[in-house]
This record gives C-alpha cells, sequence and structure tokens, in this order.
C-alpha cells in the first residue's frame, strides 16, 4: 500500500500517449484513426474524484479496498502494452524498502524543500535529503 501510494503521488511517468489506428468510439466521443490522445496520469491520480477530498496526501490505506475503475491507477500501464518488468520492478522496490528500514531510521531533512519537477519523469527539483539512522538489531 506504501509503494502504491509513492507511485501514485509521485508517478514515474506523467502521461501516456495513445494513437488510434482506427475510428473508434470513447464514450459519446468519437475519434478519428490517426488521432493522438494524451492521458495526464498526474491529473487522474490528484482527482478527488476518484481519490476523495485527500488527493493530494499520503494515505497508503487508500489501497486497502479495490479501485472503482481498473484505469483509476496504472503506473506500469494497461493492457497489451503494459510494462514487462511491472513484477519485477514491485518485489525489487519491496525488497530494498525492507532492508532499508529494517536497519535505519529514515527522517527527512530540515533543509529539505518539497518541489515536484515534471520532466520525463517526477523528480525532485532540489534532491531529496534524508536522515538516515542506524538502527540496533
Amino acid at each position: 500500500m506504501i509503494i502504491d501510494e509513492t507511485l501514485r503521488l509521485y508517478l514515474p511517468i506523467v502521461m501516456l500517449m495513445r494513437k488510434a489506428y482506427k475510428d473508434v468510439k470513447l464514450g459519446n466521443i468519437d475519434i478519428p484513426a490517426g488521432t493522438e490522445l494524451y492521458l495526464a496520469l498526474a491529473a487522474v491520480y490528484h482527482d478527488t474524484g476518484v481519490w476523495g477530498n485527500d488527493a493530494h496526501k499520503f494515505n497508503p490505506t487508500r489501497f486497502k479496498e479495490s479501485r472503482k475503475h481498473l484505469a483509476s491507477f496504472i503506473p506500469y500501464g494497461l493492457g497489451p502494452r503494459f510494462c514487462v518488468g511491472q513484477t519485477l520492478a514491485t518485489v525489487e522496490m519491496k525488497t530494498i524498502l525492507a532492508m532499508i528500514i529494517r536497519r535505519y531510521c529514515l527522517v527527512v531533512s530540515s533543509a529539505y524543500v518539497h518541489a515536484p519537477k515534471l520532466f520525463i519523469s517526477l523528480e525532485p527539483q532540489y534532491g531529496v535529503q534524508i536522515v538516515f539512522t542506524r538502527t540496533t538489531l
């Protein structure tokens, strides 16, 4: 739940692009062949209609229940063009996170300035200053 909420708030990709290769109807919208569609994932992931009034806050418990719409959270894509490395990436994230929190206490530095920047992916504009304190085992 923590990993999913982190991917929702700080998405690895900011936009999906698809091209209609034939005329299609999307809801009540006719989309002609050759049209390029851009989906701004940040808009979807921060939509209060989908995620609630606290959509801009870190709340991992929102992933306790299944989502109302399959495409409301797609950090690795969806359908035939999803990321083939999704399972490996998720296992690596869980393993690394478990190794870190087992040995360290993490605290955000008082010097940290929260300033996400949209580029090809979302990245911290001024870096992330985290103080690691070794815990005793």
